[in-house]
């Protein structure tokens, strides 16, 4: 089956864009639990801890990437750090300013390995501005007046655009498309899913972070969709079908009800944070305005747990949990705050790891957590 439908938008045809296969899908199904799940260690443990230099401090993050053995950082001070794998500063970009190089805040970023650029979108002035990623040095800038997209990504190569409402530029129909994609920066050459009319109206995220990088793929989370996409270079295609809990129906997005409604109700919406490790697969999304996470065993085809808070019980294999916010080297990954670690050094601190015991909350920054994926794990 091929997602390639026309759309008539402003009395247009618009294009369907470039096609979709979603044959082949796996498909998921979960099911909200009540309590907490106290048998994380079952199934991961905790491999290795990076402390992130203490020096800049750092603002709350809005932003993670790590690629080619370096982490990078967005802070809520609109600068980027960028770490090596111990946890020392490789270079700073922060750079506000109005000159070459400068820009009024960074609303999100990407690191293209491919290209080797940092790219960062400045909302404010309109404005692509690529930097070296391994020194932070200014390459060029180039206008980005359209389209105006939510979450941006980097792939092979590739750029990724995500791209929920058209209400900028409603006559551009080439612009009307939830998933763009651009060879070099500002101008697009592919485009995925033509807008429907109803969610494109409609300007509530339920999928605020789209993007989900993994060691071998990207996932597209499509605001609304319960479909979840893998992204190369020159294709998109359906990788997993996600059937939660009771979903939110299109009625409430035809007629754009309250958000706090929404928020509000029984229903169930907004998969991201979507990672695959070791067979393990881990997502989020949100029912009756809480976060829940979901652990699924793809090869079993079963449901681990899903529901509001994972923990080991023991407290051995994986002493700190908090989320899973990434996929490297074959390790889920997680960040740790330092309002999370000053909890767990007053409450539990005999359980903490060496490396975590020493750390100062009061000076320290965040903190990178490795899970591996136990072989011969209870359940197999």
């Amino acid at each position: 089956m091929l997602c390639c439908l026309c759309a008539c938008q402003h009395g247009r045809q618009q294009d369907a864009g470039s096609a979709v296969s979603t044959d082949g899908l796996q498909t998921v199904a979960v099911q909200v639990e009540d309590g907490m799940f106290e048998r994380l260690g079952d199934y991961l443990y905790a491999d290795s801890y990076v402390c992130l230099d203490s020096v800049p401090l750092l603002g709350d993050l809005e932003k993670v990437e790590i690629k080619d053995n370096r982490i990078y950082v967005l802070d809520a001070f609109d600068k980027i750090v960028c770490y090596d794998m111990q946890g020392r500063v490789l270079f700073v970009l922060d750079a506000r300013g109005g000159g070459p190089g400068e820009y009024a805040s960074i609303a999100d970023f990407a690191v293209n390995v491919g290209r080797q650029e940092l790219l960062v979108y400045d909302r404010d002035k309109k404005t692509l501005l690529f930097y070296h990623p391994h020194t932070g040095r200014f390459l060029r800038s180039e206008p980005f007046v359209k389209p105006t997209p939510g979450a941006l990504a980097a792939w092979q190569g590739t750029y990724f655009y995500d791209n929920k409402s058209h209400d900028n530029y409603p006559d551009d129909t080439s612009l009307h498309y939830s998933l763009l994609a651009s060879e070099a920066g500002s101008a697009v050459t592919r485009r995925y899913f033509p807008h429907v009319e109803a969610e494109s109206a409609y300007r509530f995220t339920v999928t605020a972070h789209p993007f989900s990088y993994n060691d071998s793929v990207l996932y597209y989370c499509k605001n609304y969709d319960h479909i979840v996409y893998a992204l190369t270079a020159d294709s998109v295609w359906g990788a997993y079908d996600i059937r939660l809990p009771n979903p939110l129906p299109a009625e409430m997005i035809e007629r754009k009800a309250d958000e706090r409604e929404v928020v509000e109700s029984p229903y169930s919406m907004g998969i991201e944070q979507f990672f695959v490790c070791g067979g393990l697969l881990y997502f989020t999304f949100t029912k009756e305005g809480f976060w829940q996470s979901a652990l699924y065993d793809l090869a079993r085809g079963q449901q681990i747990y899903c529901g509001q808070r994972m923990s080991d019980k023991e407290g051995k294999s994986v002493p700190l949990f908090r989320m899973i916010d990434g996929v490297y080297g074959q390790r889920f990954w997680g960040i740790l705050s330092p309002d999370a670690l000053a909890y767990e050094q007053e409450h539990r601190a005999g359980g903490l790891p060496g490396v975590l015991k020493k750390y100062d909350p009061e000076t320290g920054n965040h903190v990178i957590a490795f899970y591996a994926v136990k072989s011969g794990r209870v359940g197999e």
